[in-house]
C-alpha cells in the first residue's frame, strides 16, 4: 500500500495562493476603508478641505486640520447668527482636532469673551502658551487679558512657571514688561522698582516709559514721573488716557498750568473729540476753582457739543465726579427735555449729590432711577446697584446695604470676575456687610464657572 505525500512544490504553491488572496483582501479592505472614510468626511460631513491622499497615506494630522478648518468656518456661521450654543460646540472641537492652529484658537477665544466666558477664554489661551510658549500671537492676549482683568498674581505665577526668572530670546523686551507691571500691582512699587535695577534696558524702552514712570510715581518720585510723562506723550503716539494721566500728575504735584497746557494740546490733538474738552474743563477748574474761566468753557463747550448725547453725558460724569450738584441737574433736565433716556445723567446727578455728602437725596434719586430701567439692562443696574450699597453704607442702613449687595450679586452670578471687582470695591471702602455678601457668593460663582 502506498500513500500520497504533497511535494515541495506543491505546498509552495498553496501557500502563494493563501499569500496572494490575503493580499488581495488586504488591498481590497485598504481600498474600501479609503474610500469609505473618504466620502463619509467628503458627503456625509461636508468637508471639502479634506484631501483623498491625506486619506489614503493616512495623515491624521492633515485630515483633523481639515475637520477643524470645516468646525472653525461653521462656529463662525452660528456666531453670526447669535445661535451661541452651537458656535461654542464647534469652536470647542475645532480647537480639539487642530490645538496648534493659533488663529483659530484666537478666534474662539474672542467668542467666550464676547458671551462672557472669561474664564474658559483663559484657559483657552494658556492652554496654548502651554504648546507654543515663544508664539508673539498667544503671549500678548494672554497677559492683557490677565493684567487688565486684575489677574495680576495670576500673570506672575505664569511668567514664573513658563519662563522662570531670566527671560531669554525675541520677547524678552515684552515680558520683563508684564512682569513689571505683575509686580507693580501684586508686591508693589519698591519690588517693580527693584526689577527696573535688575533690567535697566527698560529705562531705554520707549514701551516702557508709561510702565516706568508709574513706578516712579508710586515710589514718590513725582517730578521724575512727570518728566518721564511729558517726553513719552511729545514722542510716542498716544491716546487720551495718556494726556488725562499727564494732567492729572501735573496738577497733583502742584503744576496746574502745565496740565492746562496737556489738555489743551489733547484738544488740539483730537479737535472733534469730546473727552479732550471735559478734560480742559476739568483742568481749567482745578488751576483756578473760583475765576471765570471753567464757566466760559463749560459754556463753550455746551454751543460745540451740548446737541450730542454723548457731549452732555461726558460732562455730566465729570460734574458728578466733582459734586457740581446745579450742573449736574440742568444737563439731567435738559436730557429729559429733549426725551433722551437720562438714565446716566441722574446717576451722574446722584455721584454729585453724594460728592457733597447728600446721601440720602443721592439714594432717593437712585430709587426712582430703578424704576425707570428698562428689562435687560444688566450692566446699568450693576453701576446702580453698587451706587445704592454706598449710599445706604453712608446712612449707616446696614439692611438696605445686603440687601442691594445681594441684588447685585445676583445680577453678577455669571461673572466671577466682576463679582470680585466689586468686592474689593466695597473692601476698599469698607463696607463690610456688602463684601460678607459679595464674598459667599463670588465663591458660589467660581465654583460654578469652573464647572
Amino acid at each position: 500500500m502506498t500513500m500520497k505525500t504533497n511535494s515541495p512544490s506543491s505546498s509552495r504553491g498553496i501557500l502563494r495562493k493563501l499569500a496572494m488572496y490575503a493580499l488581495a483582501a488586504v488591498i481590497g479592505f485598504y481600498v474600501v476603508a479609503v474610500v469609505g472614510g473618504y466620502s463619509w468626511l467628503r458627503f456625509v460631513r461636508k468637508n471639502e478641505q479634506v484631501a483623498l491622499t491625506d486619506v489614503a497615506l493616512f495623515r491624521v494630522g492633515a485630515v483633523r486640520r481639515s475637520i477643524a478648518v470645516q468646525h472653525f468656518a461653521k462656529a463662525q456661521v452660528e456666531w453670526d447668527a447669535k445661535n451661541y450654543q452651537a458656535a461654542f460646540l464647534f469652536f470647542s472641537v475645532g480647537v480639539r482636532q487642530d490645538p496648534d492652529n493659533v488663529p483659530g484658537r484666537l478666534t474662539a477665544v474672542r467668542f467666550l469673551r464676547s458671551v462672557g466666558a472669561g474664564s474658559q477664554a483663559l484657559l483657552m489661551l494658556e492652554e496654548g502658551l502651554a504648546r507654543a510658549p515663544d508664539d508673539l500671537r498667544l503671549i500678548e492676549p494672554t497677559f492683557e487679558f490677565l493684567l487688565k482683568g486684575g489677574r495680576e498674581r495670576r500673570a506672575l505665577d505664569l511668567l514664573r512657571q513658563r519662563y522662570g526668572t531670566d527671560f531669554v530670546g525675541p520677547n524678552r523686551g515684552l515680558l520683563q514688561r508684564y512682569e513689571v507691571e505683575a509686580t507693580l500691582a501684586v508686591e508693589g512699587a519698591v519690588a517693580a522698582k527693584r526689577l527696573i535695577e535688575k533690567n535697566p534696558d527698560l529705562l531705554k524702552d520707549a514701551f516702557a516709559a508709561k510702565l516706568v514712570a508709574r513706578i516712579l510715581w508710586d515710589s514718590q518720585e513725582r517730578l521724575k514721573a512727570v518728566g518721564i510723562m511729558q517726553q513719552y506723550v511729545k514722542t510716542s503716539a498716544v491716546v487720551l488716557a495718556d494726556y488725562a494721566l499727564l494732567a492729572e500728575w501735573q496738577q497733583a504735584s502742584g503744576l496746574p498750568a502745565e496740565a492746562v497746557a496737556t489738555a489743551r494740546r489733547a484738544c488740539a490733538q483730537l479737535p472733534r473729540e469730546v473727552s479732550p474738552r471735559v478734560l480742559l474743563i476739568e483742568t481749567v477748574v482745578n488751576e483756578a476753582p473760583a475765576g471765570p474761566a471753567g464757566p466760559r468753557e463749560i459754556a463753550a463747550y455746551l454751543r460745540e457739543f451740548g446737541s450730542r448725547p454723548e457731549g452732555l453725558s461726558e460732562l455730566a460724569i465729570l460734574a458728578g465726579k466733582k459734586g457740581w450738584v446745579d450742573l449736574c441737574r440742568s444737563l439731567y433736565e435738559v436730557a429729559a427735555t429733549r426725551e433722551r433716556d437720562p438714565s446716566l445723567l441722574a446717576l451722574a446727578y446722584s455721584d454729585a449729590l453724594a460728592r457733597v455728602s447728600r446721601f440720602r437725596e443721592a439714594r432717593q434719586v437712585l430709587t426712582e432711577l430703578e424704576s425707570q430701567v428698562p428689562d435687560g439692562n444688566a450692566a446699568f443696574m450693576v453701576q446702580l446697584r453698587q451706587r445704592q450699597v454706598i449710599a445706604s453704607a453712608a446712612l449707616s442702613d446696614s439692611d438696605n446695604v445686603r440687601e442691594y449687595a445681594r441684588r447685585l450679586a445676583a445680577l453678577l452670578s455669571r461673572e466671577p470676575d466682576g463679582l470680585d471687582a466689586c468686592r474689593r470695591i466695597f473692601q476698599r471702602l469698607g463696607i463690610l456687610e456688602a463684601v460678607a455678601e459679595l464674598s459667599s457668593r463670588s465663591l458660589a460663582a467660581a465654583a460654578s464657572a469652573k464647572k
